[in-house]
């Protein structure tokens, strides 16, 4: 059975559906339902949020209890006025999508980490991609890259900086209104990501620094839970 025929079945038996987005690290998933299927695309219906969410990434995956896999698909328009969407290049997704244990938050102004990578001379000062509760990623450009440093299960010692919320019994030396974490961890995953390299690491985090850490996240989760509701407003004001 071929993967629009899965879709179909799903429409005569009423199945649910969920669209997959992540938006600044945050998932984004609602229940779905699909209004039409075409010879290559599709139509679903949902919420100025997950619609936001579309136009943002231009890209969604799709899960269904009776859907043998995730599908990736590509955002071909926006109907806000309907509020549906339609999607095509529909493809099988890779395994591990929507199989996220923990949330991930993309930093709001730029953090850095201080990595040093066993085995290398000396520490790197990198961008962070995102953060969660057990582990972080970085962007690495090419000529930081080391495929033999960053492999997976290399062993890190890692100095994050983030905004200092917590009491001063939890600062290290760092600067005015900022709070310096030291850990260790090491390398889980590597990709290519346009012109850089991501690197993410698993950091085995002490009471006090977990307790910083989700306190950040909390504070971003709302922070982008606003920023998804600006964007929502601002897609919508354009159709009227």
């Amino acid at each position: 059975m071929d993967i629009l025929e899965y879709l179909r079945e799903i429409v005569r038996n009423q199945s649910a559906v969920k669209l997959l987005n992540v938006y600044k690290g945050l998932p984004i998933s609602y229940d779905t339902q699909i209004s039409s299927i075409g010879k290559s695309e599709i139509r679903v219906h949902s919420n100025r949020f997950q619609l936001a969410s579309l136009y943002y990434q231009q890209e969604t995956y799709l899960k269904g209890e009776t859907l043998p896999y995730v599908l990736r698909s590509q955002v071909a328009s926006l109907h806000l006025g309907k509020e549906d969407a339609t999607l095509t290049q529909l493809e099988v997704a890779s395994n591990d999508v929507g199989k996220r244990s923990q949330i991930r938050v993309e930093p709001g102004d730029t953090l850095i980490a201080l990595i040093h990578f066993f085995g290398a001379p000396m520490a790197l000062a990198a961008p962070i991609a995102d953060v969660s509760a057990d582990g972080a990623a970085v962007y690495l450009e090419p000529y930081m890259f080391s495929p033999r440093l960053c492999r997976p299960g290399n062993q890190v010692t890692v100095n994050i900086t983030l905004p200092d919320n917590m009491s001063q019994r939890i600062k290290k030396a760092g600067e005015s209104g900022t709070v310096v974490l030291s850990t260790a961890g090491e390398v889980i995953s590597v990709r290519s990501e346009l012109s850089r390299y991501r690197v993410g690491m698993r950091l085995f985090l002490k009471d006090l620094s977990r307790t910083v850490i989700l306190q950040y996240i909390s504070q971003r989760q709302s922070e982008i839970i606003r920023d998804l509701s600006q964007l929502a407003d601002e897609l919508y004001s354009r159709k009227k």
